[in-house]
């Protein structure tokens, strides 16, 4: 009884310990967006709204408007564009644009470029599901560009101690994500990414989008992979956008 007892007092102090770090990091970081309303979770990610679009990569950031459920967390779509006529997609590949405090900035160029490679990868397989990808711009055809804006990675050791440590801390850092941080773990990893649509005869302006997604508090795999929460991203972004075509009606071969 007594050791059952001094195992409880110690979960206990583990989870105390867990939700006061939460605290703090909330209150060091000074964002609102950690209370506000997220999407749900997808892809073993989730929406982070709090975000805006860098300088220079967007045709024109002042047509985006708050996306609803299931959209991007910032959105425009050319109401008068006939996505029924597109059948094509020419995807560039996938660009990194950063704001000069993007955590980005110190990753190493390769491994940045692997990221890029990787999300570009991504697109095109879901994509191709549905669209016919071609490497000409041509009529009928949606030619579409992405850039990723930010990510962060989370340390590997910390992040596998929160998940896969004693029943009493894994917990507590599940109660503190889901309390304070939208779901968000604290020592996940996030990324932002950008995307618009021109039709590729006419350069008209179909739609542009920006999102921003966190890895969950979800039991997962391989907690050592650094980039997992930023792959798990780039998954999600690439299936939704193909199911998001569909349902505009493009890409019905």
């Amino acid at each position: 009884m007594k050791s059952r007892t001094s195992s409880r007092v110690f979960n206990f102090r583990i989870v105390a310990v867990v939700i006061g770090a939460a605290l703090a990091a909330c209150a060091q970081s000074g964002e609102d967006s950690l209370f506000q309303p997220g999407q749900l979770t997808f892809g073993g990610t989730r929406q982070i709204k709090d975000v805006q679009p860098v300088a220079g990569f967007l045709p024109d950031p002042s047509l985006l408007q708050p996306g609803g459920p299931g959209q991007a967390a910032l959105v425009y779509r050319n109401a008068t564009a006939n996505f029924a006529a597109y059948n094509k997609v020419f995807l560039d590949p996938v660009t990194i644009w950063t704001e000069p405090d993007s955590a980005l900035n110190s990753v190493p160029e390769s491994q940045r470029q692997a990221a890029a490679d990787r999300f570009y990868s991504d697109l095109y397989n879901a994509l191709s599901k549905h669209c016919q990808m071609v490497t000409s711009l041509a009529p009928g055809t949606m030619h579409l560009r992405v850039a990723l804006t930010d990510a962060t990675t989370p340390n590997a050791l910390l992040n596998t101690v929160a998940h896969y440590a004693p029943f009493g801390f894994s917990t507590g850092y599940s109660l503190a994500s889901l309390a304070f941080n939208n779901g968000i773990g604290y020592f996940a990893g996030t990324a932002a990414a950008e995307g618009y649509a021109t039709d590729a005869a006419t350069g008209t302006l179909l739609w542009q989008a920006v999102d921003k997604r966190g890895g969950t508090t979800a039991l997962i795999a391989n907690t050592l992979n650094s980039w997992r929460d930023v792959d798990k991203a780039f998954q999600a972004w690439s299936d939704k956008l193909a199911a998001r075509l569909q349902e505009l009606g493009a890409c019905q071969r």
